[in-house]
């Protein structure tokens, strides 16, 4: 299990780029502000051993499900084609555009 903290951490393994198809985990609150993705901690399973789901169902208040990786890639991905020299204040308004309205924020 990565453990990955705020968007410093996520925009670090972006650049990483592992080979891994799981959903990102998180203990943020619902709601998806800038100051819970830059505070928030996100754990990426590494195998399928790590029972996230388990831990998501079993304490709910503390785990949820967030979003998929490779949807986290394709958010940034997208972001920095169309705008190569993106901040990370534009990143994050990608990232909430994204789970706001379930499309990408060219």
């Amino acid at each position: 299990m990565k453990i990955i903290e705020g968007i410093n951490g996520l925009l670090t393994i972006y650049k990483d780029r592992p080979e891994l198809w799981y959903f990102l985990f998180t203990n943020i609150k619902i709601g998806n502000t800038k100051k819970d993705i830059r505070e928030g901690t996100f754990y990426l399973p590494e195998t399928d051993d790590d029972e996230m789901s388990e831990l998501c169902d079993n304490y709910p208040d503390k785990y949820r499900d967030w979003l998929e990786y490779q949807t986290f890639l394709d958010i940034i991905d997208n972001k920095l084609d169309h705008h190569p020299n993106a901040t990370k204040e534009d990143l994050l308004d990608a990232i909430i555009y994204y789970l706001e309205n379930d499309d990408f924020l060219d």
